[in-house]
């Protein structure tokens, strides 16, 4: 990167997205300037710490098969270490346990119907036959895993597809969905399945936050920098930004927007239909959880625990921290986390705080008997920016956008998961590719 003057590109966003898109233009010898307007890097890869426990907000876990992150966290210099992970799912007929990496778990279940086995066996081999498409940062090429819902391609694969659906995967798979399976495009379910039952996952010690917190290291970022408008003049950009109570108009030779995807169109007001149409139609799931910290951890098999009845109070999943990565929890300690999503009949966001608290408890207390009189202390965290939500079709038509942008010579781009999938991953590829158009175009 040049040191000194202007940047050549003011990023909006200090997520994983616009980070990571800001060390690759640093890498192409530009200068990049991230702006966020919170008082932390990170987005939805934060961590709060309480009392020695240290509580992931957001990206809780990093697949296997997560490449570019694990290119980045090498190149950081930061320490790993797997995560065995499986989830134990609870129904009337009892608990069954399914590990990550583990395939023969769900075709060797016994309680399923040998039909619902062989639906199964016909799902996993249509993600090996998907093979590069459900990659993250390959979703270009998965246009043709769009054109149903999860409850169509179930249903297309007889009663044991739903028996499947109803005992497996919608309980298992409501909280990484951010809601209902069955409404979710067969792309993000296969790709969240690629990345979960067939890859396995790994960790950072300490917090996964230390990602983003290296990178900042790298890269400049002024935080606290509301951007309040960016707008094309001449051959580049401005962009008023409102910091420490005044406002100024910046200049550059490009932007790039490395927020929600629905955010877009009041933040870029001259953006063009191509633009702002998929923009604005972006939605994400609302997500609340209840971190419950414990002076004695649960005897228990298992990392997560879904539940197969019950599901319209809205609990997502269960997460027994203390399984899941070293340095979250004190020696000796665990903690639970309850993950809430929407239902019909239960809003995350609009339960006030002394109910939220009690339900997670209730449900803790419930999948653990004895928890509740060992907790010491409940930690409360909203998204009401949770998950990018992917119904069918809706792939097909980001697919198209992100053709646009690679064909514009607009000094604008864009960056964020909700542009290819249900992963910080996606957020990290989308970045580096948004920072490779705009070095391309003003390198001409």
């Amino acid at each position: 990167m040049r040191s000194g003057g202007a940047p050549d590109v003011l990023i909006v966003g200090a997520g994983i997205a616009g980070l990571a898109a800001a060390l690759r233009l640093a890498d192409r010898g530009l200068r990049p300037l991230v702006l966020e307007e919170a008082r932390r890097v990170g987005g939805r890869m934060t961590t709060d710490r309480r009392s020695g426990f240290a509580i992931d907000t957001a990206v809780t876990l990093f697949g296997n098969r997560f490449r570019g992150m694990r290119a980045l966290v090498r190149r950081l210099a930061l320490p790993t270490a797997p995560a065995p992970f499986s989830l134990g799912i609870r129904d009337e007929r009892g608990e069954r346990g399914y590990r990550a990496q583990r395939p023969l778990d769900l075709l060797g279940d016994a309680s399923l119907s040998l039909a619902a086995r062989w639906a199964a066996a016909r799902v996993l081999a249509d993600i090996l036959r998907s093979g590069p498409a459900v990659m993250h940062g390959s979703s270009d090429r998965a246009g043709g895993l769009d054109g149903e819902s999860v409850g169509e391609y179930m249903s297309r694969l007889g009663a044991g597809g739903e028996e499947l659906l109803t005992r497996v995967f919608e309980p298992g798979l409501r909280a990484a969905l951010g809601g209902a399976p069955r409404e979710s495009s067969r792309f993000a379910f296969l790709q969240v399945l690629w990345n979960t039952l067939g890859a396995g996952f790994w960790n950072i010690a300490d917090g996964v936050d230390r990602i983003p917190e290296a990178l900042a290291l790298m890269v400049p970022v002024e935080l606290g920098a509301r951007v309040d408008e960016v707008r094309g003049a001449g051959s580049g950009v401005e962009v008023d930004v409102s910091s420490a109570g005044s406002r100024r108009t910046m200049s550059a030779r490009a932007a790039i927007l490395a927020i929600p995807g629905d955010r877009i169109p009041s933040l870029y007001p001259e953006a063009p239909d191509w633009i702002r149409g998929p923009a604005s139609r972006t939605r994400y799931s609302h997500v609340a959880s209840a971190h419950i910290a414990l002076s004695r951890p649960p005897d228990c098999p298992h990392a997560g625990y879904a539940f197969a009845i019950g599901s319209a109070d809205g609990v997502g999943v269960l997460e027994l921290e203390h399984l899941r990565a070293e340095g979250r929890c004190p020696p000796g300690k665990g903690m639970v986390s309850v993950y809430f999503v929407d239902t019909p009949t239960f809003r995350c966001l609009e339960v006030d705080d002394a109910t939220l608290c009690a339900r997670a408890l209730a449900v803790v207390e419930q999948a653990f008997p004895g928890s509740a009189e060992t907790a010491e202390f409940t930690h409360l965290i909203r998204w009401p920016t949770g998950i990018a939500m992917f119904p069918k079709g809706r792939l097909g038509e980001l697919i198209g956008l992100r053709a646009a942008l690679a064909g514009s010579d607009a000094p604008l781009d864009l960056a964020g998961d909700w542009l290819d999938g249900v992963s910080c991953e996606s957020a990290l590829a989308m970045g580096q590719q948004a920072a490779e158009r705009i070095a391309a175009r003003l390198a001409e």
